[in-house]
């Protein structure tokens, strides 16, 4: 089964990979009798048979999931096997890697990963020793010519090929070219780096091909990262996508923020792609441009009054999360850690130039302030939510048929993947 930790009772904008709380969310021995397991079987069977019906769901009858959705640590297992090692997750952008030797490491559902651009291409590679499998590099980023695990010296090119592995000419039968550090199939789009755990998932780029169009003219893969914040979140990661996509909540964990400029009745979303959605929000009347002021440049490409009013919210299935703006696109990188663990790291780009600005580093911190209040109002009532995941008295809820349009293909989309086999 794999690691479930206890929720946080407190969270964090902090180093991602604190010490005392290794991120690791993989299969592991388990230690449960045979009843322990049958009962389980049986309990994962009837929660699949409640959610076959959310594949077919029409609008008009929507629902949440029932709560056990959310709470389900067999349910999880299934959809790490079933959503998310088959599928294209979101795990960098290329200004985290722009020159030779910039490196990023991430743990991501059991897999320490490593992107890291090689001087030709970006990679994403197993930071893992193929020798007595310690990790070659340690956490964080940086810029380097090689890897070289502490261990027994083994070093690794950029390219994750096998440059030196001490004394093992003494071995008989061995050569360093049979050793490189695995290599996870990758994609850039958009100048975002997506990986693709289990190797077999159709190509990414075609199936955003719609999404890229739309946003062309922030040019992406030329923005600079302005902020990043992290937080360790107690609750599923479907409460993170489901709160991110639906603007419904600005009347309430919002009030103050968001509902002024954007209120929730002047939000909706479009009908779903294969693999994309995205959701919008009009400005109040009379606050089409007050609505935007942060103090950052605006990207200079938007053509449109539609780009250059945007409030556009888009989840790559299953879960990336972008929220395009005039002056800045937000990206929501998630860490999914047990059924009621979740990492959220959110990062702020900007365009190229920005951090040129005379008074740059006080706008920057106005807006890490503004960003990480923002943040908190929503886990607050996730944290809320996830607990009243847990009351034997709830049943899914009536969700809004227009505000929350982005939950109902969510849903479809998780029960038609965890259901299929």
């Amino acid at each position: 089964m794999l690691l479930s930790l206890p929720a946080v009772p407190s969270l964090i904008a902090a180093p991602l990979l604190p010490a005392t709380r290794p991120l690791r969310a993989g299969p592991l021995a388990s230690s449960h009798t045979v009843d322990e397991e049958q009962q389980q079987r049986s309990e994962l069977h009837a929660l699949l048979k409640s959610l076959e019906p959310y594949a077919e769901q029409p609008l008009e009858d929507a629902t949440t999931l029932p709560p056990a959705a959310y709470t389900s640590t067999a349910l999880f297992e299934r959809e790490v096997e079933t959503i998310f090692r088959p599928g294209w997750l979101c795990v960098g952008h290329v200004c985290q890697v722009r020159e030779k030797g910039d490196y990023v490491t991430l743990d991501l559902l059991g897999e320490l990963l490593l992107l890291v651009n090689d001087g030709t291409r970006l990679r994403v590679l197993s930071r893992v020793c193929t020798h007595r499998w310690a990790p070659v590099v340690g956490e964080g980023r940086g810029t380097c010519k090689a890897f070289t695990c502490p261990f027994h010296f083994w070093s690794f090119r950029l390219d994750g090929s096998c440059i030196k592995a001490p004394l093992m000419d003494d071995s008989t039968a061995f050569d360093a070219i049979e050793h490189p550090l695995h290599e996870y199939r990758s994609e850039v789009v958009d100048g975002f780096v997506y990986v693709n755990l289990d190797g077999a998932a159709p190509p990414l780029s075609s199936q955003l091909a719609g999404m890229s169009q739309r946003l062309v003219s922030w040019r992406p893969d030329e923005m600079e990262s302005y902020i990043e914040l992290t937080y360790d979140c107690p609750f599923n990661w479907k409460i993170v996508v489901e709160t991110f996509m639906e603007c419904y909540h600005h009347l309430g964990a919002h009030e103050a923020t968001f509902e002024p400029n954007f209120p929730a009745r002047l939000s909706w979303t479009e009908d779903a792609r294969p693999a994309w959605t995205v959701g919008h929000a009009k400005p109040r009347p009379g606050r089409e441009v007050s609505a935007f002021e942060a103090g950052l440049p605006r990207f200079p490409h938007l053509e449109t009054e539609a780009e250059r009013q945007a409030f556009a919210l888009y989840n790559v299935f299953p879960s990336q999360l972008l929220h395009a703006m005039p002056d800045r696109v937000l990206w929501f990188r998630l860490q999914p850690l047990s059924a009621e663990r979740t990492v959220v790291t959110t990062f702020c780009l900007v365009p190229p130039g920005t951090m040129q600005m005379e008074d740059f580093e006080a706008t920057r911190d106005e807006q890490r302030e503004l960003m990480d209040k923002i943040n908190r109002e929503d886990i607050a009532v996730n944290e809320m939510q996830q607990v009243g995941a847990r009351s034997g008295a709830v049943r899914p809820g009536k969700l809004n048929s227009k505000l929350e349009k982005a939950l109902w293909q969510l849903n479809a989309f998780v029960a038609r993947a965890v259901c299929a086999h």
